[in-house]
Order: structure tokens, then sequence, then C-alpha cells
């Protein structure tokens, strides 16, 4: 038996009279009578051809589509030209000339080639700050490429809390991808431009120095790298980073809202063996609240902004601490 040859055109059986009925009296595309046929459009124009059905003049066939449906099948859907074509018969000519005509501006290949949809940021003040204080913490921020207009998002981390937090802090914008290893789990978020707010590693000292600002921040801040506890039945928090600039700028705010603190302290490492055996390049920084009347005033601050499940439960259990010391 001779072998199957799969590359071997597939024969298309249709009729002159067939064909001009659906091209001529129908009036179909090239593409929508070869979807009937099952065949591809190449093969219909040999056909109209060995045939001698004269193609229509352009203009002849009645273009019948409004800016508000070719807005939502080029915007909206992300159809392109050759799809919008297939679906309304309209050849693609027509589609750019009506697009132009109703200042539809092209989609550039960047967004042309946008496989999973991407919402814009909220706008909304306490997210935007809470999220520059958490990526500052515990996110790597980059462009996928240096035109790119994806951002993308990263984190790995061994504590599913913290997968269900950038889980839900970054879902309702884009895709979020998990791979997870024997360890830890990493995540990656791609976010439109609306997040270019995200890509600078330094805080934004000059904007932070309002309070409806400076507190949404301090609790993506902790949130990343702050620890709340109680330790020998008393309510602990503090929060580390190598950033001292940045610690010195919280002890600072915090102490002009009336939470006294003292002055962060380093714990010296620089230049010291690390547990895998890499020299640390700088000094670890710490920061804490420990007086209970303004640690009680700080966790009230921050309580309306924490989103880590696991720093919720600990602010709670420590403010009930707090209130049972003071006999309330």
């Amino acid at each position: 038996v001779a072998p199957i040859n799969y590359l071997m055109p597939k024969k298309v059986d249709v009729s002159s009279e067939v064909l001009k009925d659906m091209y001529e009296k129908q009036e179909l595309t090239s593409f929508q009578i070869a979807e009937k046929i099952g065949c591809c459009q190449a093969t219909i124009w040999k056909r109209l051809k060995e045939f001698k059905i004269k193609p229509r003049l352009p203009g002849v066939k009645r273009v019948d589509i409004s800016k508000k449906e070719l807005s939502n099948l080029y915007l909206k859907k992300k159809f392109s030209t050759w799809k919008i074509e297939r679906k309304t018969g309209i050849p693609r000519s027509t589609i750019h000339r009506k697009l132009r005509e109703f200042k539809i501006e092209s989609r550039d290949l960047a967004t042309a080639n946008t496989i999973y949809p991407k919402k814009d940021f909220s706008g909304n003040l306490n997210e935007k700050y809470y999220l520059i204080g958490f990526r500052i913490g515990d996110l790597r921020v980059r462009k996928k490429y240096n035109n790119s207009k994806t951002i993308c998002v990263a984190c790995g981390t061994t504590i599913k809390e913290q997968v269900d937090l950038i889980r839900g802090l970054f879902e309702k914008y884009g895709r979020v991808w998990f791979k997870k290893n024997k360890e830890k789990t990493n995540i990656e978020a791609y976010l439109n431009e609306s997040f270019n707010f995200l890509l600078s590693k330094s805080p934004p000292i000059k904007l932070l120095k309002a309070e409806k600002k400076f507190f949404p921040f301090l609790a993506g801040f902790i949130d990343a790298e702050g620890s709340i506890g109680i330790y020998n039945k008393r309510a602990r928090f503090s929060l580390g980073n190598y950033d001292w600039k940045l610690l010195f700028f919280i002890h600072k705010k915090l102490n002009d809202y009336g939470i006294k603190c003292n002055k962060p302290f380093s714990d010296k490492r620089k230049g010291k063996l690390n547990n895998e055996g890499y020299k640390y390049n700088e000094n670890y920084w710490h920061l804490r609240v420990e007086q209970k009347n303004y640690l009680l005033k700080l966790l009230n601050k921050i309580k309306p902004h924490i989103k880590h499940e696991k720093k919720i439960k600990s602010l709670e259990k420590a403010i009930i601490n707090i209130k049972d010391r003071n006999g309330i």
C-alpha cells in the first residue's frame, strides 16, 4: 500500500454555478466561501479565475458597519482586521479605511500581540501607596523588554499567605503566573503601563510626607518586611531593611505623628558570612516600636491598610494584648 502523502492539497469540488451564486448573488467574501467549502482563500481566487467569474469592483458591495460596532470588534474584542473581514464580510481595505474615517487609533504591535487582557490600575491612592511600599519591600519590577508595554512584577516566597496576597493584589489587573518548587513559589504578574509607578526602586519620599499617603505606604512595607508578634506576653513590632535612609525617614514620620520610637539600629553584618558562605555587602537595619501605648496607636493607624492575612491576625492579637495589659 502506498504511503499517505499528508502534504497533498485537499481537492476542492465546487461547480462554477455554486461558486457564482455564492460570490455574486449571496455576495460572500472569498474568506466566507473558503470557510463554507473547507479550503483556503487562495483556492477560491484560483477557482474564480478558472471559471472566469469577475472579481467584484471595490465599493460595489454596501458597507454597513457603525463606529460603535467597529470599535467593539477592533478595540474591545481585539479582533484583527483579517478576523473582522471574516466575521462581517467587509474587505480589509474597507476596514482600514473605516478605521481612519472613524478616527479609531490603530493598535501598535505590542498591543496587537497581547494574548492576556490587562486592566488599568484603579487610581485609588490608598492602593497605590500600599503597592509602592510592598514593592520596595518584596517585589522585583521590570519591563518585559525595553519597548514593552508589559510590566512584570515578580517575587519568590515560601509563605503561602504571601502567595495569596500577591494573587489578590494583581489578579484583577492581569495574568498572574505561579511555579512551585520544593522550597518556594515563584510568582509573576503581567500588568499594563498604568503600573509604571512601580518601576522605581526608590521610595517617593517627598510624596510620602502626607499622612494619607504615608500610612498606606507603611502598611505595604510592613506586609513585606515587618514583624508583629507577642513575645514574653508583650506585643512587639519591628521593621527591617538594608535601606537605612528609608528607616530613618519612617522613624521621623512616626515621631511627627506622636508615635514615639527609638532611632533605627544596625546589626553590623557587613563583611560577615551568611549561612551559605557569602559576605553581606551592607548592614541590615532595624526599627522597633516597643512602648505599648505608642504601639497601639501605630497598629490602629495601619490596621485599615494591612492586607497580609498572617499579619492581620498578628495585629489583632497585639491590639488585644495591649488592651488587656491596660485593663481595657
